[in-house]
């Protein structure tokens, strides 16, 4: 019984974070790549890459609530009306 609490209480993990950090390493491989031997392009598409990640993890930490947890603070709050 008490797992089950405990389950149901557990956050899920911030999955708009955890894309942002992911696409933020592989836009630093796509610049490293580029730096090391295919050129200034690459550098580039690396460093766009890397700022579409980093707008990512930062949506994710302001923004860190799932539709169900919006959803039900709108519901209580209504209730409370």
């Amino acid at each position: 019984m008490t797992q089950n609490t405990t389950y149901q209480n557990a956050r899920e993990p911030n999955k708009r974070l955890r894309a942002g950090l992911v696409i933020i390493y592989v836009g630093l491989g796509i610049n490293l790549f580029g730096f090391a031997s295919l050129g200034s392009f690459f550098e580039g598409v690396g460093l766009l890459v890397m700022a579409l990640g980093v707008g990512m993890a930062t949506a994710g930490y302001i923004y860190p609530y799932t539709g169900e947890e919006i959803t039900k603070a709108v519901e209580d709050f209504e209730n409370d009306l």
